[in-house]
C-alpha cells in the first residue's frame, strides 16, 4: 500500500480518485484525530457525503507524541473495552499495539487509499443555521490566508480536548498560525513566535534558519512570560546553540505579552507586542509596543479544552450532579443543544451531562463517565454517524445497536511489548510491577492516574482486604524515575468492616495531598500544610493567633500573614494576596481562607490546578477523590459503567435541541 501523503496548496488530501462533494454536504466532521476519523470512514461506509476538517492536521495528537511512543490499544481504560465494528474502513481502524509514527503514516494512507476527503489548516471560526436547517459555516484557512466557508446539514465536533489557545485581547485574531507549517512563510518580513515551550523554540530555529537561506537580514522575535530565556531540551540544544550564535538574526524579549490586534494605516491587521512597561512616580505609566503584520506571527501558547469558543457557538456547559459541576451536555445520540450538531472524542471526557429533553431541570442530568481511550473515540464516531444516517432517512425513533469486535491478534512481538510499554510511558509503573494475583483478583475500586487537564491515563486495581503500597521500588505500584517518589511512598488500605478504602503517607518525604472539594469550606487545624501551584500553605497558632505562611516550591518562607474574620482570596493575581504572578498553576483566583470562631476555614475558588492538603493521617477516600503523590497525580474511583450496546431516542418527544444563538461573526474588514 501506497502511504506517501500529499496536500494541495488549499490543504485539500488528494486522494487516489478525485471525489466530487455536493455543495451540501450530509456531514462535515472538524477534528481529524481518532474520532473525527471513524466519523468520517463510517460515513463513507454508510454512503453520506462527509469532509474532515482541522486546523493543524490528521492524527496531530498522536503525531506529537514522544517520538517512538508505543500507542497501546489497552490505554486508557481501554482493556476494558472492544473496538466498534460497522464496515471495512471501520475494521481498518483496529489496531495492535504499535508506534506512534507509523500509525499517523498508516492512518493517513487509509484516508488515501480509501478516498475520504479532508482538508487541513481549516480553523472553525464560528457558524449560523439556515431556515432551513442547514448549518453554514465559517473557518479560516491558514494555508490561503483567507475565509472559507461550508454548507451542511449535520456538523460534528471532535477537536478532542487540545485545541490552540486563543489569545484573550482585542480585535480579530483570526489568521495567526498555530504551529509551525512552513518557515518560509516567515520569510519576507519581521516574524514573531510566541511563547515558552519546545514547540516555541523549535519555531524560533526553523524560521531563523529559512530566513539564512533566503537572504532575508530582517530578524526571528521570540516572546515569552518568563524572565529568563526558556530552556531549550537536549535534543534542541545544540541546534538553538547554532541558529542563536551562527545565524544572528534571533532577537528575545522577556515579560512581554500581546496586547490587541491593530489596524495600521495601510488597512493592515498587526499583531501589537508589549516589550516593556515603565512605572513612574507621579507620570502615567509608559510602555513600548512592537507590531507585526498578522500573517507572520505564530502562536505557541498550548492548548485548552475550548469552552469559551464552544459557547460562542451556542453549545454551554451545563452545571448538574451533586457538586454541581460544569460539563458538558448531550443527548443519548451526543447531540448539542445545536440541532444537528454533535460532541464526540475527548471532549466529553472524563464525565459528561446526559439528558432527553434540555429545557429539565439538571436535577435530572445523567451523569456519564467517558474513558481517554482510542477506542472510545472510535465508538463516539461509529454512534453518530449511524444516528445521522438514520435522521436523514427521515426516522423519528432513532435506535443504534452498537457491535463490537474482538481485538486485533498481536504478532510475535507481543513478548517485547511489557518492555517497549516501559519505555514509551516512563512516567508510570513497569509492567512486572503488576502483581499476577492482584491484576486477576476481583476488584471494587481502582485508581486512575491522571496526565495534565484531567486526561485519564492508566488504570491500577486496588486490593480488597489487602493493602496497595505505591512507591519508587519494591512497592505494588512502582515509579522508578519520579524523583519526588519515595521508596515506599504510601499506602491505600481496604477495610472489610467499614466498606471503604484509606490513604496513607508511609513517611515520604515529599508527603501526600489530597485534593479539596471545589468551592466547599474544608476545616484545617495548626500544622496543616496546603499546596496551591508550586507555592505551600502552612498554617498555625501562636500566642492565641492564628496565622498562615507562604513558602515558595524550595521551602523559604516568603510571607506571614495573621488570620481574622475577613475572608482573603489569594491567587496569582488575587484581590487580597498575590503569592506568585509568574506560577502558571496558580488560579487568578485560586483559595479563599477565612476563621470563623477560632476556627480556620479554606475554600477551593474553581481553580484550574487545583488545592492540595497534605495528609497527616489515614483519610477515607471517596469515589472522585484526587490525590498527589510526587510527581503523580491520582483519581480513586469505584465501580465500572456497564458498557452500553443499543442507544434509543425518540427525537419527537425526546429532548428538542434548543437554538441558542451563536455569538455575531466579527465585523468584516474595512
Amino acid at each position: 500500500m501506497n502511504t506517501a501523503i500529499t496536500y494541495n496548496p488549499d490543504g485539500t488530501l488528494q486522494l487516489k480518485r478525485a471525489v466530487a462533494l455536493p455543495q451540501v454536504l450530509d456531514v462535515l466532521i472538524v477534528g481529524g484525530g481518532p474520532a473525527g476519523t471513524a466519523a468520517a470512514f463510517r460515513a463513507k461506509e454508510l454512503g453520506l457525503s462527509a469532509l474532515v476538517i482541522d486546523f493543524d492536521d490528521l492524527m496531530k495528537r498522536i503525531r506529537d507524541y514522544a517520538k517512538d511512543k508505543l500507542i497501546l490499544p489497552d490505554y486508557g481504560g481501554g482493556d476494558k473495552m472492544p473496538f466498534p465494528n460497522g464496515g471495512e474502513l471501520i475494521s481498518l481502524l483496529h489496531f495492535a499495539p504499535m508506534d506512534k509514527d507509523d500509525m499517523c503514516r498508516q492512518w493517513k494512507s487509509f484516508y488515501r487509499e480509501h478516498n475520504v476527503p479532508a482538508q487541513v489548516g481549516v480553523e472553525l471560526t464560528g457558524w449560523q443555521v439556515r431556515a432551513d436547517g442547514v448549518w453554514q459555516v465559517r473557518g479560516y484557512n491558514h494555508n490561503t490566508k483567507a475565509e472559507q466557508n461550508f454548507l451542511a446539514k449535520h456538523v460534528v465536533i471532535a477537536m478532542g480536548r487540545g485545541v490552540p489557545r486563543r489569545f484573550d485581547i482585542p480585535g480579530r485574531t483570526e489568521g495567526i498560525a498555530y504551529r509551525l507549517s512552513d518557515p518560509e512563510l516567515y520569510v519576507g518580513g519581521p516574524a514573531l513566535v510566541i511563547g515558552g515551550g519546545t514547540s516555541a523554540a523549535e519555531a524560533v530555529i526553523a524560521v531563523s534558519h529559512a530566513k539564512i537561506k533566503a537572504n532575508d537580514a530582517t530578524p526571528v522575535y521570540w516572546s515569552y512570560r518568563g524572565d529568563k530565556l526558556p530552556k531549550v531540551s537536549k535534543a534542541l540544544a545544540e541546534s538553538f546553540f547554532e541558529a542563536y550564535m551562527g545565524n544572528g538574526n534571533i532577537r528575545h524579549y522577556p515579560y512581554s505579552e500581546p496586547v490587541a490586534i491593530v489596524t495600521g494605516a495601510d488597512q493592515k491587521e498587526y499583531l501589537s507586542l508589549r516589550i516593556d512597561r515603565r512605572e513612574m512616580a507621579s507620570r502615567p505609566h509608559e510602555t513600548t509596543q512592537l507590531e507585526f503584520a498578522k500573517e507572520k506571527c505564530i502562536a505557541c501558547i498550548g492548548e485548552d479544552v475550548p469552552t469559551a469558543f464552544l459557547s460562542s457557538l451556542g453549545i454551554e456547559m451545563a452545571s448538574g450532579g451533586v457538586e454541581k459541576k460544569k460539563r458538558f451536555l448531550v443527548t443519548p445520540l451526543l447531540e448539542t443543544q445545536q440541532p444537528n450538531t454533535f460532541l464526540i472524542g475527548d471532549l466529553l471526557s472524563p464525565i459528561y451531562y446526559e439528558t432527553e429533553d434540555f429545557s429539565t431541570a439538571s436535577s435530572s442530568y445523567k451523569e456519564i463517565k467517558r474513558r481517554g481511550n482510542i477506542k472510545a473515540a472510535l465508538r463516539d464516531g461509529v454512534l453518530v454517524l449511524e444516528a445521522i444516517a438514520q435522521k436523514l432517512a427521515g426516522k423519528k425513533i432513532i435506535r443504534v445497536d452498537l457491535d463490537f469486535a474482538q481485538a486485533p491478534p498481536v504478532s510475535k512481538a507481543k513478548a517485547l511489548v511489557t518492555s517497549a510499554t516501559a519505555i514509551a510511558e516512563r512516567e508510570g509503573p513497569l509492567q512486572e510491577s503488576l502483581m499476577k494475583e492482584r491484576v486477576a483478583e476481583e476488584s471494587q475500586a481502582y485508581l486512575v492516574r491522571l496526565l495534565t487537564g484531567n486526561v485519564e491515563e492508566e488504570e491500577f486495581p486496588l486490593r480488597m482486604q489487602r493493602v496497595t503500597t505505591i512507591g519508587k521500588r519494591d512497592c505494588d505500584l512502582n515509579f522508578p524515575d519520579d524523583v519526588l517518589m519515595s521508596d515506599r511512598h504510601a499506602s491505600i488500605a481496604h477495610s472489610a468492616a467499614e466498606s471503604a478504602y484509606f490513604l496513607r503517607d508511609d513517611g515520604s518525604a515529599s508527603g501526600v495531598f489530597i485534593r479539596l472539594k471545589e468551592s466547599k469550606l474544608c476545616e484545617v487545624t495548626p500544622g496543616s500544610m496546603l499546596r496551591l501551584g508550586k507555592q505551600f500553605l502552612i498554617f498555625g497558632i501562636e500566642a492565641g493567633r492564628y496565622f498562615c505562611e507562604h513558602c515558595d516550591a524550595k521551602g523559604k518562607v516568603v510571607q506571614h500573614y495573621d488570620l481574622s474574620e475577613k475572608t482573603l482570596v489569594l491567587g496569582r493575581m488575587a484581590p487580597d494576596i498575590t503569592l506568585d504572578a509568574k506560577d502558571l498553576l496558580l488560579s487568578r483566583r485560586h483559595l479563599s481562607i477565612a476563621l470563623k470562631e477560632h476556627r480556620i476555614f479554606v475554600k477551593d475558588l474553581g481553580s484550574a490546578n487545583g488545592s492540595f492538603l497534605k495528609v497527616r493521617s489515614a483519610v477515607a477516600l471517596a469515589a472522585n477523590d484526587q490525590f498527589r503523590l510526587g510527581q503523580q497525580v491520582f483519581k480513586f474511583c469505584v465501580k465500572e459503567e456497564p458498557l452500553r450496546r443499543s442507544v434509543e431516542f425518540n427525537t419527537e418527544i425526546g429532548a428538542k435541541a434548543t437554538m441558542v444563538a451563536p455569538s455575531s461573526p466579527p465585523a468584516e474588514k474595512p
